[in-house]
């Protein structure tokens, strides 16, 4: 330590505004996605809902929807390739019809570059993810 800093000072001051080490940030996980928002609401007259799925990993996804209840609920899309980072919007239309709670599945798994089918893809061996989007559907009350 210089002799001018020893006078006014009793700790080295580049020791005590020492940074930390940097660490490299963990890698984004292979497969991962986001549904914002992450549940629909409808009232028994039907609606739409929109949805945002991003992949959020660090490899190319196919993803499928399935859903509880086809005769009230239609979905576009139903089949589609995610690359890392891209986004795509979720279209839930729901017909008139009683109230009930149903649900979505959205179902994905890594996909390779030269697949051009995302039916195909759920046909080979691969380890499927599945992330749930809870149906809401409410009473109008008159009044």
């Amino acid at each position: 330590m210089n002799k001018n800093i020893q006078q006014f000072c009793e700790v080295d001051p580049m020791e005590f505004f020492a940074f930390p080490p940097k660490v490299a940030p963990e890698p984004p996980p292979t497969l991962a996605l986001s549904v914002v928002p992450p549940f629909a609401e409808f009232i028994e007259f039907g609606g739409a809902s929109k949805h945002v799925l991003t992949n959020v990993g660090s490899a190319r996804m196919a993803f499928k929807v399935k859903c509880s209840n086809n005769s009230f609920f239609k979905v576009s899309p139903v089949h589609s390739f995610l690359g890392s980072g891209a986004s795509v919007d979720l279209q839930i239309l729901r017909q008139e019809g009683p109230t009930r709670n149903d649900r979505l599945i959205i179902m994905y798994k890594e996909a390779k570059k030269g697949e051009k089918d995302p039916k195909k893809t759920f046909e080979t061996k691969g380890e499927i993810a599945k992330k749930a989007i809870p149906l809401i559907t409410r009473d109008v009350e008159e009044g």
